[in-house]
């Protein structure tokens, strides 16, 4: 397989189109360009949406909890110190297995079990914390 058919193959695979399966063994060097380079796109889409999305909630976070409002300021200044306080890695295991257990309780969290969207979950939380602290 050249490296334009490796490349053409991991971007259908990236949408669902053609063999799931990543290969088990013989990669070549442009396999492995490919394997890494599509982590990487997939953490810059990642940080871009968490970033842009997260922006507006810090925003209100911000003005939250700099109000004079004790009802209002305490749960905003809580809920920076819990996610600026604990490791972004601990929030993804602590995320996934919430929205495996809300998932037995009820069928609407199903699709936050999915591996990308309980990622950007976390990611859009603990982007939004950071920001509201620096704004």
């Amino acid at each position: 397989m050249s490296c334009l058919e490796t490349i053409q193959s991991y971007a259908m695979r990236s949408l669902g189109i053609g063999e799931r399966l990543l290969p088990r063994s013989d990669f070549t060097l442009c396999e492995q360009f490919t394997l890494i380079g599509s982590g990487m796109i997939w953490n810059i889409y990642f940080g871009l949406m968490a970033l842009c999305v997260g922006f507006f909630f810090a925003t209100a976070l911000a003005v939250a909890k700099s109000t004079t409002n004790p009802w209002v300021r305490k749960p905003a200044k809580w809920f920076i110190f819990l996610f600026r306080g604990s490791p972004l890695f601990i929030q993804f295991f602590f995320a996934y297995f919430l929205f495996l257990n809300l998932k037995g309780a009820f069928q609407f969290f199903s699709p936050f079990t999915a591996a990308w969207l309980g990622a950007l979950i976390v990611l859009f939380l603990n982007t939004a914390a950071y920001s509201a602290e620096i704004f």
